[in-house]
Formats: structure tokens, sequence, C-alpha cells
């Protein structure tokens, strides 16, 4: 039989800053003897998460399914999958719960909000695209997406340019029903020279 304790911690980011790692600020612990113990994590789940893969998350938390977790262990916890979001540059809202089983085990979910892919780094007019690829895409060619960006090598591009690319990306999914968030990533080469990635995350059908 399960049995839901009082120990239930709420960790939200601060989604108007999208840019920085999310603020988290947890709410009070109910005031029982349960709240304050440590237990043993036997069940982590993740919802919501569309931008980030499960499996980067939770190879990411300092307390790991089978090890002992307390308040301090959770807070550790929620400021590792921040970090992750940071490193994608993808803005989130976090909530946590914490389910207690018989005052000694423990089942946590993660509950996400996110926010949409951030605007590309600026880029000044003279910056030259030496190579343009694409990741992440399962269901439509490379080719494809390549030809609807029509970014090719050579081409000197400015964030309208980007811009553009990613709507023609997002336009081509919603064609063929799959829905998508597209974002740009690129390395400099050499100076005001850059290889230019397309990151697309392929959703359920629309």
């Amino acid at each position: 039989m399960m049995k839901t304790g009082k120990f239930l911690a709420v960790l939200l980011g601060c989604a108007a800053v999208p840019l920085a790692m999310p603020v988290m600020k947890t709410a009070a612990y109910a005031q029982d003897k349960a709240a304050t113990g440590s237990y043993t994590l036997t069940k982590v789940t993740f919802k919501g998460n569309v931008q980030v893969p499960t499996a980067e998350l939770l190879a990411a938390l300092p307390v790991q399914v089978g090890q002992t977790i307390d308040q301090a262990g959770a807070k550790e916890n929620v400021a590792a999958i921040g970090q992750v979001y940071q490193k994608h540059n993808v803005g989130t809202n976090i909530t946590q719960s914490m389910t207690i089983i018989h005052h000694t085990k423990a089942i946590i979910a993660y509950t996400f909000v996110e926010q949409a892919p951030l605007a590309p780094t600026v880029v000044h007019v003279g910056i030259t695209v030496d190579h343009v690829s694409v990741t992440g895409n399962a269901r439509i060619k490379t080719p494809a997406i390549l030809a609807a960006a029509n970014i090719k090598p050579g081409q000197t591009v400015t964030n309208e340019t980007i811009k553009a690319a990613q709507d023609a990306i997002s336009a081509l999914y919603k064609k063929s029903n799959i829905g998508s968030v597209v974002s740009t990533d690129w390395t400099n080469t050499t100076p005001q020279h850059v290889d230019m990635v397309f990151k697309v995350t392929e959703k359920a059908d629309e």
C-alpha cells in the first residue's frame, strides 16, 4: 500500500529570465518528522521535458535511484536539472514532488513547463557559413530540411537569415503534420566564419 507523506517540495524556475539558469525557490516543508528524514530513492519520473532528453536529465542527478535522499539531496537534484536546461539554452519552470512510501522509500516526480527556444546569439553582417548540418531529425530527411532552410556553404548570414531558415524548417514539419522545435547553434572555424547546426526536436503528430 502506498502512503503519501507530507514531504512535498515545489521548486519553480524563473521563466522571465530564460537565458540564465532557472532560479529555484523551495516551498515550505510540512512540519512533520517524516519530512526531515532521509529515504531510499526508488523511482524518478519526468513529464513535460520536450526539448531536453529524459536520459540526459536522469544521468545528471547527483542522487540516483537506489541511493539515499533528503531535503539537501532533493535541492541538489533540482539544481543539476537547471544546469542541464541552461546547457541547452532552454528556460523552464520545474515542479518537484516527493511521495513517501511506508516512511522509508521515496518516489520523485519532476514536471516541466518549457519556454520556446532562445533566439540565436547576435550575428553581425559578414559572418560566413562554411558548413551546414542538421541534428535530431528522425522523421524528415536532412536534404529536405537543408533545402527548406536555404542556407548554403559560403553564404553570408544575419539574424534575419537564420530566423527565416528556422521558420522554413518549422513550416516543413507542419506541412507533414509533425510538431517541431527548431534552434540554431554554431562554432567559429576562423574569424568571421562558422559551422552552423540546425537542432530539431520532433514532437508527436499534430
